[in-house]
């Protein structure tokens, strides 16, 4: 086990080696180029991460400093959920975070499932928790309005999504046609809808109120039906 742990670490130092042109703000952003261009089934996900988190730096570049700081704080600790689930994977170890589970459970789908599974564990599955990681009560309440900076960069990475998967899923395809494109702007409506629907859970969560538990058991319930659909409808 111990060595299969050095050999993943010795492959992502490797690819950082042999990318010195390379400069990114924090250590993720190596370590999900790495996975985007491994062999495991992580790679699928980890390369439209990465895409989407180089989506968000460049938006941060006319950012003021402290705005920099948080969000590539939340950023950090979002990725690492991602990032130790594919290296519990490659060790064969169970994966800490059931949201996780399912992405890792099956080797051989389609590359657009894999991208639609990380989507409904990214923003289904421990949004919430990470921003009551990153953040205390009062810093969210400073920078909750900057999340209009992630929903700007999930729009863009929602049409790459959606154009491979209608290309690559005749199922997806006949759904474009037979709702004369709708599917589309629908989709997007529900990406936009999960992150307004986990920052009120991290409201919940801040607030210490009941309906934090209530709430996050649907969410679950939710989340495990459309992982479901990935697998069966598609």
């Amino acid at each position: 086990m111990r060595y299969l742990f050095v050999i993943f670490f010795s492959l992502i130092l490797f690819a950082i080696g042999n990318s010195q042109n390379k400069s990114y703000p924090f250590y993720q952003l190596y370590q999900l180029d790495s996975i985007g261009q491994s062999n495991s089934i992580g790679r699928h996900f980890g390369s439209l991460y990465f895409s989407f988190l180089q989506l968000v730096e460049k938006e941060l570049e006319s950012a003021d400093t402290a705005t920099q700081r948080l969000l590539r704080h939340f950023e950090t600790i979002f990725a690492q959920f991602y990032i130790d689930a594919c290296i519990a994977y490659d060790q064969h170890e169970q994966i800490a975070l059931p949201a996780w589970r399912a992405y890792f459970s099956d080797t051989t789908l389609h590359f657009f499932q894999y991208y639609l599974l990380g989507a409904n564990a990214h923003l289904n599955g421990g949004l919430a928790e990470a921003i009551a990681g990153s953040y205390t009560a009062a810093e969210w309440i400073q920078l909750k309005k900057k999340y209009v900076l992630f929903n700007k960069c999930l729009n863009e990475t929602f049409k790459k999504v959606y154009k491979e998967t209608v290309t690559n899923s005749k199922r997806a395809r006949w759904l474009s046609i037979l709702t004369l494109g709708l599917d589309k702007p629908l989709g997007q409506y529900y990406l936009y809808k999960w992150r307004k629907r986990q920052m009120r859970l991290t409201e919940y969560f801040y607030n210490g109120s009941a309906d934090y538990k209530i709430q996050l058991n649907k969410i679950n319930r939710k989340k495990e039906k459309i992982d479901r659909l990935v697998f069966t409808q598609f």
